[in-house]
């Protein structure tokens, strides 16, 4: 087991592959499974395909850079002032940027 492992590793660093994966807390993990699963089917076909989605966006961004563009995205729903605010924040661009790449990304891979 080691061995693929180390050997996976290898392989994801001679491509250059940068891999995020590690720092998503389960919980994170866990809720974006439940919610993709509520807004599609909830059955097992689902469940993976939503597992892969999250692991998917977890290779191409940090825990904190999808936590923000969460936020970010839950914020720029709202019409106040405030809101509005960070529709045209450059750091919220960059982060919503990123969070559509890797979401398109997984809607490839995994669905």
């Amino acid at each position: 087991m080691k061995i693929i492992i180390i050997f996976l590793l290898s392989i994801i660093s001679l491509t250059g592959i940068k891999t995020y994966s590690s720092d998503f807390p389960t919980l994170a993990r866990s809720e974006f499974v439940f919610a993709c699963m509520s807004s599609n089917a909830s059955n097992r076909d689902f469940m993976a395909k939503c597992s892969c989605a999250i692991d998917e966006i977890a290779k191409r961004m940090t825990y904190t850079e999808y936590a923000q563009a969460e936020a970010i995205a839950r914020l720029q729903l709202g019409a106040s002032p405030r809101e509005e605010a960070f529709k045209s924040v450059g750091l919220s661009k960059e982060r919503m940027d990123k969070l559509y790449r890797a979401q398109a990304a997984s809607e490839l891979e995994c669905f």
